[in-house]
């Protein structure tokens, strides 16, 4: 790629990541701020809606008396985070809400900064970075409307990223210890990170796993003796609701959903949630058949770790029935890491990435529609995820000479 387009890129990323991520409007952040203040009271009967949103009603103008009173417009949205993270923010709780868009907005763009640096480093084990590679790869990151999405929501999703696959990467580097500790970090936040962990036990490295589920549980234990039963009971339960629930919403880039949206007149410009035994069956077989397609491969043949963890992490992503478009960002090291670790002939291979990498980046939101091609824009990004599971997937079954190739870079 030429320097110049590499820059050309980078103005691209940045212009797409103004228009999208400023101002923030941290709309799911001030949402946990509202729950934090319910610790902060010692109130915790209506962090969460209720199985199958029993309570949402009485739950909304709870938490929209409360948004209020911190100086917010009052449109709360659910909190799908456990109990500990609020409670854990409690002691800031009572500060205005536009004080944690301002801290947290910040801290956002450092994160955003830090996760290019980190791309970076792991491109930097293949070759060298000259400024124009550099400039790609903040590319890469700025002009990633998940990266965007997730920034303008004041969502924790790049700060889970930087913590996983730094971790990842220090494994890589011989510093296996980091790896259990940011893997059970990432994956107490969100409950389907620890996929990353089965590359880990075909290679047999029952320790280090060993190692994660005990920091994960110790989490765990923690929370409990602190908050107790009865809030982790009604976040439990609001999981299995969340777990057996279908909507279209174009936010939710699961296969599921797709599928959603090119055979239903389900609503894709807002929420529309719904429980349909059929559909909930439909999901569970789509989620069986790409797990199944994921285990095929390590059965076959093993991968580096930066390529095994990117593989579950898109599985993860297609299997579950609400994947959030800004969970996307997960699976932007391993876009850099094939890209520069590709078999010769590079550039098909090359395209395919670049192709997965525009349908997930591209902020395609002013196409989305109710009806016809909107409905199957707002796909597009499910599209680039399924095609770099599709990618991840040959590697694994390319001629072993290619494969060893690609292993030892």
């Amino acid at each position: 790629m030429t320097r110049s387009l590499s820059w050309a890129l980078l103005i691209l990323a940045g212009a797409q990541f103004l228009a999208v991520a400023l101002p923030p409007g941290n709309a799911d952040l001030i949402s946990i701020q509202s729950l934090a203040l319910d610790f902060s009271r010692g109130d915790a009967g209506l962090i969460y809606p209720g199985r199958d949103f029993d309570r949402n009603d009485e739950w909304i103008a709870h938490h929209a008396k409360n948004l209020l009173a911190l100086g917010d417009k009052g449109e709360p949205n659910w909190c799908f985070y456990p109990p500990l993270i609020p409670f854990l923010l409690s002691p800031l709780a009572k500060s205005g809400a536009e004080t944690w868009r301002i801290v947290w907005g910040i801290m956002q763009l450092g994160l955003a900064a830090l996760y290019a640096l980190l791309i970076r480093r792991l491109v930097m084990r293949v070759c060298p970075c000259r400024a124009s590679d550099t400039a790609l790869i903040f590319a890469l990151v700025l002009g990633s409307y998940p990266v965007a999405r997730a920034i303008q929501l004041g969502q924790t999703s790049l700060l889970i990223a930087v913590i996983l696959w730094a971790g990842i990467l220090a494994a890589e580097r011989r510093r296996s210890w980091w790896r259990p500790i940011a893997v059970a970090a990432a994956s107490f936040v969100k409950p389907f990170l620890p996929l990353v962990e089965i590359p880990e036990l075909f290679r047999r490295r029952f320790a280090r796993v060993a190692a994660t589920a005990g920091l994960w549980g110790a989490l765990g234990l923690v929370s409990w003796i602190l908050l107790g039963a009865s809030v982790h009971r009604d976040y439990v339960e609001f999981l299995k609701t969340l777990g057996s629930t279908q909507t279209a919403y174009y936010g939710n880039q699961s296969l599921l959903a797709g599928f959603l949206r090119l055979l239903t007149d389900w609503p894709v410009m807002d929420y529309g949630f719904a429980s349909d035994p059929g559909w909930f069956a439909a999901g569970r077989l789509l989620a069986l058949i790409v797990l199944a397609a994921a285990l095929c491969t390590e059965l076959h043949r093993r991968a580096d770790g930066i390529a095994a963890a990117g593989l579950w992490l898109s599985v993860a992503l297609l299997a579950l029935p609400i994947s959030w478009e800004h969970h996307l960002l997960l699976l932007l090291p391993v876009i850099a890491w094939r890209w520069v670790t590709a078999p010769a002939p590079r550039i098909g291979s090359r395209a395919l990435l670049a192709a997965a990498a525009i349908l997930m980046g591209v902020c395609w939101l002013p196409w989305y529609g109710a009806h016809g091609s909107g409905r199957l824009i707002a796909c597009f990004p499910l599209a680039g995820n399924l095609l770099l599971f599709g990618r991840l997937i040959g590697d694994r079954f390319r001629p072993a000479a290619d494969a060893t190739r690609s292993a030892s870079v």
